[in-house]
C-alpha cells in the first residue's frame, strides 16, 4: 500500500498542480462556490498585537509553500501549472467590530469572516489565503482565516492555527521550536505524477473500476422528497437547511464501548447507519430490494497516513466513493462489519485521487462538482466524520487561543450531507440539505431514523 517515492520538484522549472487541483482548474477555474472555500476562527483572549500577528503570518507563509501557491493561466501547458508568490504578499487585514457587547461583537466578527469567504479568489493572481484580525475589545479578538480549498484541506487548518500562534508567541520567528516540514505540497504533487503511471496506475484503476461499476464516480443517491416534488406547491428556493442532534454522555461512552466490542470504528457505525437509512428511503420510493440495497455515498480521505506529510499544509485530502451491499437487509451489526471492510478497502487504495479516477473511469462526471450550474450536479449523499476530541487550543503567558467555527450558508452540492463531529465527551451530528430538494419534514425524519439506528446499536452492543 502506498509505495510512492517522494521526489523534490525543481523550483526553477514550472511546478505542476496535483491531479485534484488540475480538475478544478480545468472545469471551474472562474467559478466561485462556497463549497470550495475553507474557513476557521481563533478566539484570542488577552492583549493581541496585530503588527506582530502579521509578522507571524509572514513567517507561516514562508514555512508552508502551499499558502503561497497560485495557478497561472497557461493554455499551452499540460497538467495545470502552479507558481509560488513571495511571502510578503499576505492577504492580511485588520477589522473592528462595532458592537459594545462582547457577545454581539463576536457574532459580528464571525459575520465579517463569513463575508470575506464570499469574495471570489483569483486563482491565477492570488493570494489564495486571507487572514482577518477582528478587534472585539482590547482583550478579545477573533482571528479568522479564509482559504481557497485548492491550496489547503481541513487538516491543514488546525496545523495553520498551531504554527501561527507558536510563531506569534516566539521572541523571533527563528527562535520558535516547531517540528520540521519534511514535505512541501509542490513536492507531493510532483511525486504523485511520477508515481501514478504504468503498472501502479493500472492496478489502482482495476480496483476502482470494479468498485464504481454501475454507480460511477459520483454515485446517485436516488433520493427525493415527495413534498418538494409536489407540482401543486410552489417550488422551494435553493438554500441551506440544517438539522442537528447530539450524543451526550453517558451515551457517548456506551457507544464507544460498543464500537470497541465490535472491533469497529465510529466511522463504520455512522456510515452503516447512513446507508441503511438511504436503503429504507429508497424502498419507500418504490425501488426493488436489489436497487435500494446497492448504496454508495461520497466520503473524504485525509490522505495523511505517511509520517512525512503529517505536518505539511496543502490539499492532500481526496473525495472517495464508499459502496456497500445491503441488498439482503443484514442485521445492523453485520452491516457495521461490511462497512468496516468498505473503509479498509478504500484506505488501501487511497493513493489514487478521485479526480484522476473520475477522469479515467467516468469522464462524463469529471469536474462536474466545480461547475457553476447547480442543476448539472447529480444528486448524491456526502458523508464526513471529523475527530476533534482534543480540540486545539493555545496558551502562553498573556494569551488564550481556542479554535471556533465560522457559520456559513454552504449548500451541499449533492443535496444531502451528513457531518459527524467527535468532540470527545459528546458527538455532534449535523444533516445539511438543499432546501430546494429536501424539505424540513424529510430532513427531520431522516435524521431521526439515523439517530435511532445508532442508538439501537449502542443498546445492543453493550449488553
Amino acid at each position: 500500500m502506498y509505495a510512492m517515492k517522494l521526489v523534490g520538484a525543481d523550483r526553477d522549472a514550472a511546478l505542476h498542480a496535483s491531479f485534484t487541483q488540475q480538475e478544478r482548474l480545468a472545469t471551474g477555474r472562474n467559478v466561485h462556490l462556497q463549497n470550495n472555500v475553507l474557513t476557521f476562527g481563533c478566539l484570542v483572549e488577552g492583549p493581541l498585537d496585530p503588527g506582530r500577528l502579521r509578522q507571524a503570518y509572514l513567517a507561516l507563509r514562508q514555512r508552508h509553500e502551499s499558502l503561497r501557491l497560485v495557478f497561472p493561466k497557461n493554455p499551452g501547458a499540460t497538467g495545470g501549472t502552479a507558481a509560488l508568490r513571495a511571502p510578503c504578499d499576505t492577504g492580511f487585514h485588520v477589522e473592528h467590530a462595532t458592537a459594545d457587547d462582547p457577545d454581539d461583537g463576536l457574532r459580528q466578527a464571525r459575520a465579517l469572516v463569513a463575508e470575506a469567504a464570499t469574495v471570489p479568489f483569483d486563482l491565477a493572481a492570488g493570494p489564495l489565503v486571507r487572514l482577518l484580525c477582528v478587534r472585539i475589545t482590547a482583550d478579545l479578538h477573533l482571528v479568522g482565516c479564509v482559504a481557497d480549498h485548492i491550496v489547503v484541506d481541513g487538516d491543514s487548518c488546525t496545523l495553520m492555527a498551531e504554527d501561527l500562534f507558536a510563531l506569534y508567541a516566539a521572541e523571533t520567528p527563528e527562535a520558535v521550536e516547531l517540528p520540521p516540514v519534511q514535505v512541501q505540497f509542490p513536492d507531493f504533487a510532483h511525486s504523485e505524477r511520477l508515481h501514478l503511471q504504468g503498472r501502479t496506475l493500472d492496478r489502482l484503476l482495476t480496483y476502482w473500476r470494479r468498485k464504481l461499476d454501475g454507480v460511477g464516480a459520483i454515485p446517485p443517491s436516488h433520493l427525493r422528497d415527495p413534498d418538494t416534488d409536489d407540482r401543486h406547491r410552489p417550488a422551494p428556493a435553493r438554500g441551506l437547511l440544517v438539522r442537528r442532534a447530539t450524543i451526550q454522555p453517558p451515551s457517548t461512552l456506551r457507544l464507544r464501548e460498543g464500537v470497541r466490542r465490535q472491533r469497529a470504528t465510529l466511522t463504520a457505525v455512522f456510515g452503516a447507519a447512513l446507508k441503511d437509512v438511504v436503503r429504507r428511503r429508497r424502498l419507500a420510493l418504490g425501488m426493488t430490494a436489489e436497487q435500494a440495497g446497492d448504496v454508495a455515498v461520497m466520503g473524504s480521505i485525509g490522505n495523511r497516513h505517511r509520517p512525512e506529510v503529517r505536518r505539511s499544509v496543502g490539499y492532500f485530502a481526496t473525495p472517495c466513493v464508499l459502496r456497500t451491499d445491503l441488498t439482503d437487509a443484514p442485521p445492523f451489526t453485520d452491516l457495521v462489519r461490511r462497512e468496516t471492510g468498505t473503509l479498509l478497502g478504500t484506505l488501501r487504495h487511497q493513493e489514487l485521487p478521485h479526480a484522476l479516477m473520475t477522469r479515467e473511469l467516468d469522464p462524463e462526471h469529471y469536474g462536474v462538482r466545480h461547475r457553476g450550474d447547480p442543476g448539472a450536479v447529480p444528486g448524491y449523499v456526502n458523508f464526513d466524520v471529523s475527530e476533534a476530541g482534543a480540540a486545539w487550543s493555545f496558551t502562553d503567558r498573556a494569551l488564550r487561543v481556542t479554535m471556533t467555527r465560522i457559520p456559513r450558508d454552504e449548500v451541499p452540492r449533492g443535496g444531502v450531507r451528513l457531518l459527524v463531529r467527535d468532540e470527545g465527551p459528546r458527538i455532534l451530528v449535523e444533516l445539511r440539505t438543499d432546501a430546494s430538494r429536501f424539505g424540513p419534514r424529510w430532513a427531520e425524519e431522516f435524521l431521526t431514523d439515523f439517530m435511532a439506528l445508532v442508538g439501537t446499536f449502542t443498546d445492543r452492543a453493550v449488553r
